[in-house]
């Protein structure tokens, strides 16, 4: 059985390389004989970060271009919105993609929130219009445990009601997305869990500032899109000042050390999207480097962001698979809010959003409140955390479950689920 991984195009985004990895590690415990295709501008480069792939059954293809419909239509849209309901951009599978694909059993769209608006019309059609595409051409269509925020344009809405439609199978990570779907009538739509909880991490030599024995790190992480989401709110504060007078408050009143994450930069050295370019303007604000403070080095692949970030005593951080690292390795960890998918597996984790902070709310005082709130609740967290993240893990593989039942696939002969893998490395029995 070959898988086509669309939504896939690069590992510089490490919650991307890190829903590849699960997903593939996922799929081959479902499916004894799986292999994948999975798309790369830059295999060399991809390659690098994950050198076990081709034990995995796995191989990097070419990416497709971006259709020349879409560009017009991007385009038209911008200059006359009331094109919008009368031209909905349709292609078919690109050539590339087209004698990949004949070559696989079922195409599964991963990547968590490609079919959402977070990146633009533009992103939604290309993706929405190359599952439509696979589907016309007679493959069946797979939504892997993805988010779906509302579009709230009722002319993209309808589209994409009728789109979720047509997948063959739809699974969702968290319960806000399921409702909205159920909303827009989709009923074969089924609640998961993110695959990334079951990524295994990679031990390695931590770098300053942990300490073993020490008095702990808190890991931190801000991101460009949320300096993006102030910008569209019309915030005139400067995000990195306020987060600058948050930890300078930190290092006051605490013993604790601070280790600035990337967990999105680009494997050739682009800043376009760039954590790690965001976080060195953090840095300067608190002096550079010291003792107890640290940006980490961003060349590490997903496992090791997942040690490191395991290796914290508390973590707040916005890009979704940081957290994701975060809650299943047991730390204590607030989320920034951009999106449907930051409250919505809040809300499914702990039953509340005591945990997030808002971006357009972030700002010194309201960092140091939700800091403190992790502080004084950090045993119940922790143990909360022990109790549900097996199960989230056991939830994790149903996605597997639901798209082998649509084939017509059963475990392999003498093989009970969930115990088989093709990689060890890439699925964890315990953080």
């Amino acid at each position: 059985m070959k898988f086509y991984l669309a939504g896939q195009t690069q590992f510089g985004n490490r919650g991307c390389e890190a829903l590849t990895r699960t997903v593939i590690s996922t799929l081959s415990e479902r499916f004894a004989d799986a292999s994948f295709l999975v798309p790369a501008t830059n295999p060399d480069l991809d390659g690098a970060q994950w050198p076990q792939m081709g034990q995995c059954g796995a191989e990097f293809v070419r990416t497709n271009s971006t259709p020349f419909v879409i560009k017009w239509w991007n385009r038209a849209i911008r200059i006359a919105p009331w094109i919008k309901p009368l031209w909905e951009p349709a292609y078919k599978l690109p050539a590339i993609a087209a004698s990949d694909i004949a070559k696989c059993d079922a195409v599964v769209m991963i990547g968590g929130d490609m079919i959402t608006l977070d990146y633009g019309p533009g992103s939604l059609f290309i993706w929405s219009g190359f599952m439509d595409a696979a589907r016309r051409a007679g493959y069946p269509t797979m939504l892997f445990a993805a988010s779906i925020s509302p579009f709230k344009d009722p002319v993209f809405e309808k589209y994409m009601a009728s789109h979720l439609k047509r997948y063959s199978v739809i699974t969702l990570r968290e319960s806000e997305s399921l409702a909205y779907v159920r909303s827009l009538g989709v009923e074969n739509a089924v609640l998961v869990a993110d695959p990334a909880f079951c990524l295994n991490p990679e031990p390695f030599d931590l770098p300053s500032p942990f300490t073993p024995g020490g008095p702990g790190v808190l890991g931190f992480n801000i991101t460009p899109i949320l300096e993006e989401s102030w910008q569209r709110a019309g915030i005139k504060a400067d995000l990195v000042e306020e987060a600058v007078a948050f930890l300078k408050r930190v290092l006051a009143e605490t013993d604790l050390s601070i280790a600035l994450i990337p967990h999105v930069d680009a494997l050739d050295g682009s800043l376009y999207n760039s954590d790690s370019s965001t976080l060195e303007r953090l840095l300067a604000g608190l002096g550079g480097s010291s003792q107890r403070v640290a940006k980490i080095a961003k060349g590490l692949n997903t496992a090791q962001c997942k040690h490191l970030i395991g290796s914290c005593c508390y973590f707040m951080g916005g890009r979704t698979h940081s957290t994701i690292a975060a809650w299943s390795r047991g730390v204590p960890t607030t989320t920034f809010a951009y999106s449907t998918k930051a409250n919505g597996l809040n809300k499914d984790l702990f039953g509340s959003l005591d945990y997030v902070l808002q971006t357009p709310q972030i700002r010194r005082d309201t960092l140091w409140t939700a800091f403190a709130r992790l502080v004084e609740h950090e045993q119940a967290i922790r143990a909360l955390l022990a109790d549900r993240i097996p199960e989230w893990r056991r939830r994790a593989a149903l996605s597997a479950d639901m798209l082998a039942d649509f084939l017509g696939k059963k475990p392999a002969a003498g093989q009970p689920d969930g115990v088989r893998s093709r990689n060890p490395a890439a699925t964890s029995s315990a953080t």
